[in-house]
């Protein structure tokens, strides 16, 4: 339902034009999630924000890139030549795709109801009258778990706890019905309890709405959980993707296999946690060849710091771009 090819995201500033990200490729299948991994500063929530054309004004997406969209009705579109104002974008942003922002309260407006809120949004993208939209609004709350929805609707959002919060965020983006939702990092505020129940709705409401989702965080462990494929970022540049299972069993890449050995583990307790050393650099400052060859513990002298690695197909479905590979692949020739 969704291909991304070659997209390149640039951002004018008083330091010259800087790249976070650059040349990415995507697909997401109807009623399956890509869940997208990586540390902060990885150009995650960026690349999601450049699908709807959400990106800041100083935000340039390249023209070579496209962002292939099938619709509700079939109809193909690239994104990318929607510009960022006109009905079509609108339609597409929303009402074909929809967001769960990673803070609501920095999504809803403190001034306005949540009822108002998502009044609003359905009657924005569909067709029906205000006591409809409302009744849908009421619903929807229901339908994520949120007890007593016909007074809930009517309160503001300071007036909810964080998970309630991300609760009715969920039914806002999901109540003009969109076929693909994008989840930025929705469960990180909450409590692990609040969390797993979130993750579970999520889930279901997936099932039930046969939505495809893209799904972003930085846990490998929640990934587990909920993607069906998992894209590893790192500085702009996706490493390593592949089925969930398969990248988190079989690694491939030395950043993907820092990012698993970093989680915790309540079966070893008293085992030191070993953490990627190093810092992700500032895309102003972008090491030359492998990004990723400045913290490496297996770093190629001479080969990750001069070139770029290509993508290696290291399994079914399953890519990497390692030197490592290459040369294993070489040696086995």
């Amino acid at each position: 339902m969704l291909k991304v090819e070659n997209l390149t995201i640039s951002f004018r500033t008083d330091e010259g034009l800087i790249t976070p990200v650059q040349n990415i490729s995507f697909e997401v299948r109807p009623g399956h999630t890509l869940g997208i991994v990586g540390e902060s500063g990885s150009g995650k929530s960026i690349s999601t924000k450049a699908l709807m054309q959400l990106l800041p004004g100083n935000g340039i997406i390249s023209p070579e890139t496209k962002i292939i969209y099938s619709d509700k009705t079939g109809r193909m579109v690239d994104i990318n030549k929607l510009g960022k104002k006109g009905r079509a974008i609108r339609h597409i942003r929303g009402g074909e795709i929809g967001m769960i922002f990673q803070e609501p309260m920095a999504s809803f407006s403190p001034v306005y109801t949540i009822g108002n809120q998502m009044v609003e949004t359905i009657r924005l993208h569909r067709n029906v009258g205000g006591k409809e939209a409302r009744l849908i609004a009421v619903q929807m709350l229901e339908r994520v778990g949120i007890s007593n929805p016909q007074a809930r609707i009517d309160q503001y959002p300071h007036e909810m706890s964080g998970g309630m919060r991300q609760r009715a965020m969920i039914a806002l983006a999901l109540s003009a019905g969109p076929a693909l939702l994008i989840a930025d990092e929705p469960t990180t505020a909450l409590d692990v309890t609040i969390q797993a129940q979130v993750l579970e709705l999520m889930k279901q409401l997936q099932r039930e709405l046969a939505m495809g989702m893209i799904f972003i965080t930085h846990d490998l462990g929640v990934i587990s959980h909920v993607a069906d494929d998992v894209a590893v970022m790192y500085l702009g540049t996706i490493v390593e993707r592949g089925p969930t299972q398969k990248v988190i069993h079989e690694p491939a890449h030395p950043y993907t296999q820092g990012l698993i050995k970093a989680l915790p583990s309540v079966d070893r307790l008293h085992d030191r946690l070993t953490p990627i050393p190093g810092d992700i650099p500032s895309p102003t400052d972008r090491p030359a060849g492998c990004p990723f060859h400045t913290r490496c513990a297996r770093v190629i002298s001479g080969l990750c710091d001069r070139h770029q690695p290509e993508i290696l197909q290291v399994g079914e479905d399953h890519t990497v771009r390692c030197f490592l590979h290459e040369k294993q692949m070489r040696a086995s020739a």
